[in-house]
């Protein structure tokens, strides 16, 4: 399929354009879904086990290609290529959980009267519409693809219009290892596109990840259809730091929560909090460290922060560290800026606030980008309070050796996700959703399997006829 209409990429780390790609018009929109439709109804012919081999058949060839997917990732997002690189890896391991699970749809049966056989099945929504942003585009690409069609559904996925190529490439890969045509399409283009397919009479289920605005309008959009979505949105995820904890383990997971990926993740642990005993030293060491970072060309093997994916996000990041300074917070740390070619990169810098109070607009909106807030408790409850005073719920993390406290906080915090003594742990066996504004719909291991399919239940007189008792008319 092609277009007369483009977009541009534009390389994050200088800004300059460097490769464009077709944009999906409403009529080509049009012909994917009769395509996407035509292929539901083949691909529900194929069994469980041979959708598992075509899987598995992937999982290999993105194996042999990790690094190219590794190299566009790091171009087309700016992100840092040892992080592209530990994405690229995981990936074959994504496809291959959900390779597994092809064959394993089952269905129960319930003894409701022993005059009738009674059971129910498990079966695909069919077509899947899919958009992902721009943040971690080949993760998210292959995290809607793999188990969408592994429990017998198609999938038409959009990418952001800025971050497309490593889903561009994973869709040509999919049909080189012989996943039938229609069952694998990915579409291009702005906002627009991905409401078209929202509204689409063929669209059976929507998939979003993304901004909680936009969440918004997708749920609404898709009620004229009373087309179900599951979403996954924004956090301003808190990590809960006590007296008793790690400090060397969680200085480390406290960078990395925010500092990874530019700060552009939905899971960040953008607000840290620290017991006041050890307040102090901690701010004092992340500080030493967050003044340290290198920042600059993604594509340097020692960089550890790159430039934004979008011009935009970091204008909005600059916008959002000045209004923390306008608003009285204190600058405890910030990272120097690569200048030089890399002048004009959509750069901002790593940035620890602390001084903050809750009606901070750094505190109280996703920032998606390299600021930590960071703010003083004295007891468990009053930790409880702040990690709660947000209108998101998507994650939380919580240090300490007390395992009767660790149980406690995972009791009292309003999140999908709890990690304990460790932070930003994905993994496909692992369900997780939203609170609040963060989303709903749970995906990852089991509850993916009733994510994406639905029940139907089939009752079978083993004698013709009503029960007994039944009135007869």
């Amino acid at each position: 399929m092609t277009s007369a209409k483009t977009s541009t990429i534009h390389r994050p780390s200088t800004g300059e354009p460097y490769e464009s790609v077709p944009v999906t018009s409403p009529q080509e929109l049009d012909e994917v879904f009769a395509k996407a439709r035509r292929g539901f109804l083949a691909w529900k012919q194929i069994s469980g086990t041979e959708k598992g081999k075509l899987l598995f058949r992937l999982a290999n060839r993105l194996d042999e290609l990790s690094e190219e997917f590794a190299q566009i990732e790091a171009r087309n997002t700016g992100k840092a290529i040892r992080e592209t690189r530990a994405e690229a890896a995981r990936m074959p391991g994504t496809v291959r959980y959900w390779a597994g699970w092809a064959d394993k749809l089952h269905g129960t049966t319930i003894p409701v009267d022993p005059h009738f056989h009674t059971y129910t099945v498990r079966e695909p929504y069919g077509v899947v519409a899919g958009i992902v942003p721009w943040n971690v585009p080949y993760a998210f690409a292959t995290r809607r693809i793999a188990p969408v069609i592994a429990m017998g559904n198609v999938v038409v996925l959009k990418p952001a219009e800025e971050t497309p190529l490593t889903a561009l490439r994973l869709a040509e890969v999919c049909r080189e290892v012989g996943i039938p045509e229609g069952v694998v399409q990915v579409v291009t283009g702005s906002g627009s596109v991905g409401a078209a397919m929202v509204t689409h009479p063929e669209t059976d289920l929507v998939l979003f990840t993304g901004f909680h605005e936009t969440g918004k309008i997708i749920a609404r959009a898709a009620a004229d259809n009373l087309t179900p979505t599951i979403q996954e949105l924004g956090g301003k995820s808190p990590n809960i730091v006590f007296a008793d904890a790690n400090l060397d383990e969680a200085l480390d997971a406290a960078m990395v929560s925010v500092f990874s990926s530019t700060g552009q993740m939905c899971f960040a642990g953008s607000r840290l909090l620290l017991h006041e005993s050890i307040h102090d030293d901690f701010v004092a060491r992340l500080a030493e460290r967050v003044n340290a970072l290198k920042v600059g060309d993604p594509e340097d093997e020692n960089t550890q922060v790159g430039p934004h994916v979008t011009r935009r996000q970091c204008e909005k990041t600059l916008a959002m560290i000045q209004s923390g300074i306008d608003e009285g917070a204190t600058v405890a740390a910030q990272s120097k800026l690569p200048g030089g070619v890399l002048a004009n990169g959509y750069f901002a810098p790593p940035t620890i606030f602390t001084n903050v109070s809750s009606d901070m607009e750094i505190v109280r909106k996703e920032i998606f980008g390299p600021v930590m807030t960071v703010f003083k408790f004295k007891d468990d409850a009053e930790a409880l309070e702040i990690a709660n005073d947000t209108s998101f719920g998507l994650a939380a993390g919580v240090w300490t050796s007390d395992l009767s406290r660790a149980h406690r906080m995972a009791q009292g915090i309003h999140a999908g996700r709890i990690w304990v003594n460790t932070y930003r742990i994905i993994n496909d066996m692992v369900p997780g959703g939203g609170y609040g504004e963060s989303g709903y719909g749970a995906e990852g291991g089991t509850e993916t399997l009733s994510s994406l399919t639905r029940s139907k239940s089939v009752q079978i007189a083993l004698n013709a006829g009503l029960i007994a008792g039944q009135p007869r008319i």
